[in-house]
Order: C-alpha cells, then structure tokens, then sequence
C-alpha cells in the first residue's frame, strides 16, 4: 500500500545543535588559548591571567552546551560579556591601535539573533556595548593609561591583523549558526505541519486512510482515466455480521478485527494503490493500472487470509471472521462515485448471496444491479 513519506527536519541537518553548539564554543576557547601564549610570551601578565580564566569558562561550558544546546541564548549573552571584558582589558592595557575594539563592534548585532523574554534586553547589551567602546576611546586618548608600551609598531600592526580577522570569524560564525537554526525552525514546522496533514487523513484504529483521504486519490485515478493514462480498479470489502462480534466478544474484539484485516489488505494491496478505511467496518482499495480480473484475484487473497485466520477472545475463546467483497474495474467511462457504487452493489449481492465471497460488478445483469 502506498503510504505518505513524512518530512523531518533532522534528516535535511547535517550538524545537529548540540555539536554546533560544540564547535563553536571550541572555537573561542581555542581562540583564546592563541592569546594565552601570546599575552604569556609578551609579557602581559594581566591578559595572561584573563585568558586562564577565559580557557576555563569555554572548557567548562562545552560539555554543558553540548548536552543542553537549548539554551544557546544562555550561552551567547555568557560568550558576548566574556568578550566585551576581554576586548575592553586588552584595549586598555594595550591601546586603540591594537584592535581590540573590533570584537565590540561585532558584537553590536548579536544580541538580535538570539530569543529573549523581554524585546529591551538586545537593546540593552547594545547600550552597553556602544557605552563600552566610547569609553575606552575616551581613556585610551591619553596614553599615560597605557600600561603596555613596549610593543612595537609592527607588532601592534600585526596583532590588529589578527584581532579584525578572528572578529570578523566570529561575525561569519554567528550568522552561520543563526541561519542554521532558522533553517532548522523552518524545516520542524513543515514537518509538524505536514505530520497533521497526515493525522488528518488516517483512521486511529486501522492506520489506514480515511475517506477523505481516499476520495482524493479516486478523484486523481478518474482524472488519469479519464485522461488516457489507464484505468483502475476499486474493491469494496464488508465484514460478515461485524455487529454479532461486537455482540458477543466485545467492542475490543471488533477493534481487533479491524486491525487484522486491515493488515492483511495492506500485505496484499500492490505498493501502488492506496487502502482505507470506508466507514465502520467497510473498507475499500483502489488500485491504478489494474482491471478488474485482477483486483479480483486480490480480493480473493484478502477473502482467503482473513476466513483461515483464528482470533482470539479475552475469555480465551476463538473466533472467526469472513469478509464480502465487491469489485469493479474503471476504465474513465464513468466516475469513481458511480463506480464506488457498482462496487457496493455487488459487494451486498455477495451478502444476499452467502457471504464470505468476491463478486464483480461486471458478472452482474443489469437488472440484477439495478435491483
């Protein structure tokens, strides 16, 4: 039976969050064990001993981030303030010109990207950060606040180098992960959107196709018909006195019945053609490029399985049921409602006569199906 692939988000991820999450906090602990050497070679013992603490912040909170990639936002606005207090450290102690200040800039954007309870907050970390780097600007006019002087010229230009092109890194990261979880977003609604679609047209019980659902697929398979590319075939099946199971064995007994024989019909109906259920305990299957002497030997299979299969109910006792089944082939002369009807005829002339059958619309008089 033809079932509804279903889209999921994960299989269009090829990175997860939580190894995201990783990498990227990897990659700012890297960064900073980078200025850990360097500040240690340099002689800068204040930004030395700020990146120790750094390295340990982006140590400790990658295994936490990387079971927990939920709260990315948490993550951020830590990573965000470590970065302001470092870049505001070091320009301070090393001056304007060594580039710092462009970790403050890049950060501007930030704090939109991420999901906050309250709109101000981005407003705020900007505030802070515009606050911050005017500062600074005011401070470092004067280089008597210089602590760190001895840095030559070229020195200084290379770390300013090194320090725009980690910052625009950072910048080229962050939008990456950003479009990355909007990406991931859009792809779960359509997912979610699309498992309702599918709810909306199953049966509960059987797990097979609803009427609806059925409807739109005959209406597709006459429009071919109707069209010139091939007919189709629709096979009616009624369960044998289902009232007196229900009766005597219980509603949890019939909802077994309805399983089973749906499990068969499935097993039996070519990948092809699609089974639902009809209503109560009618079901139907239609079936594309198929005419009538085989849906009939179809039917005939389903009739057979279901007659040699022994239920079993909850006082232990077993049970049989049989299935009358009614068949007629399309070939686009007339509609699917007509035929769906054609079907039910010789699905009841099977019952008047018996039971437990497969009759064919096209066995039938006319007199006999207009009856």
């Amino acid at each position: 039976m033809k079932k509804t692939k279903q889209f999921t988000a994960k299989k269009y991820s090829r990175l997860s969050m939580s190894w995201t999450v990783l990498i990227i906090d990897l990659c700012f602990l890297l960064a900073h064990v980078f200025y850990l050497i360097y500040f240690r070679i340099s002689d800068i013992t204040e930004m030395f001993v700020f990146n120790i603490v750094s390295v340990s912040i982006y140590a400790a909170m990658a295994p936490v981030a990387f079971k927990k990639p939920k709260y990315i936002t948490l993550y951020s606005c830590i990573t965000i303030v470590e970065v302001l207090a470092h870049a505001g450290a070091a320009t301070l102690l090393l001056g304007w010109e060594s580039g710092f200040t462009m970790f403050m800039v890049c950060c501007v954007p930030f704090p939109f990207f991420l999901e906050f309870k309250f709109d101000l907050t981005a407003y705020f970390f900007d505030g802070l950060i515009a606050a911050e780097f005017i500062t600074t600007r005011l401070i470092t006019n004067s280089s008597e606040w210089i602590k760190y002087t001895h840095i030559s010229e070229s020195e200084m230009n290379r770390l300013y180098l090194v320090n725009t092109c980690i910052s625009f890194l950072m910048i080229t990261v962050f939008c990456r992960v950003y479009k990355k979880a909007k990406r991931i977003d859009k792809l779960t609604m359509k997912a979610r959107n699309e498992t309702l679609t599918m709810l909306a047209k199953i049966d509960p019980l059987s797990q097979l196709f609803n009427r609806r659902a059925m409807a739109d697929f005959l209406k597709k398979l006459e429009q071919d018909a109707h069209d010139g590319r091939g007919g189709y075939v629709i096979v009616m099946g009624d369960l044998d006195d289902f009232k007196r199971i229900n009766d005597t064995y219980g509603h949890s007994a019939g909802d077994t019945v309805i399983t089973t024989v749906s499990k068969i019909m499935t097993e039996e109906v070519p990948s092809e053609g699609y089974v639902c259920r009809w209503g109560g305990e009618e079901l139907l299957f239609a079936v594309p490029g198929m005419d009538e002497a085989k849906g009939a030997d179809i039917a005939e299979r389903i009739r057979s399985r279901l007659a040699e299969h022994v239920f079993t109910s909850a006082d232990g006792s077993g049970f049989s049921v049989t299935v009358t089944l009614g068949v007629c082939g399309c070939d686009g002369s007339i509609s699917y409602e007509k035929a769906v009807s054609r079907a039910d005829k010789s699905l009841y002339h099977g019952k008047e006569n018996g039971k437990n059958t497969v009759v064919c619309a096209s066995s039938l008089s006319a007199d006999t199906e207009e009856n």
